[in-house]
């Protein structure tokens, strides 16, 4: 029982989304050329992808599978909003993450401040450290 190629895939992800459907399917897959295409991704890419094997007997049967998996309609989106929770209360993206201007001015203070005051604190800390040094 050897291993034959079903197809090439050219992104490692897309190849084991495959790899996961056909194991779903019942068919043996496995992704080859991974270690080494995680190095040399230009290379794996000019050499058409990764290699998508299975088993010599169920190649057939995977190259079909992935075929149907290719022709079939994308699923409907979903009617409602994730945002939103069952209860009508807005979810925890639902709400903006700042409120306010005000809000937005006085964060953006502090973070002036910190970036300017680094050097400053940063001499402080090290003079105290010159001080009592032996």
């Amino acid at each position: 029982m050897g291993l034959a190629l079903v197809t090439r895939i050219p992104s490692l992800m897309e190849a084991q989304i495959a790899a996961g459907a056909l194991r779903a399917a019942g068919i043996a897959a496995e992704v080859f050329d991974q270690g080494f295409g995680a190095m040399e991704a230009p290379v794996i890419e000019s050499l058409g992808g990764y290699r998508l094997m299975a088993p010599a007997e169920q190649v057939a049967l995977a190259r079909e599978t992935l075929r149907a998996i290719r022709a079939a309609p994308l699923p409907p989106e979903p009617e409602d909003d994730p945002a939103e929770r069952r209860d009508g209360s807005p979810g925890p993206w639902g709400e903006p993450a700042v409120t306010s201007a005000a809000v937005r001015r006085k964060g953006m203070r502090i973070v002036a401040f910190l970036l300017l005051a680094a050097p400053s604190i940063a001499f402080v800390f090290a003079r105290l450290l010159a001080v009592q040094a032996p």
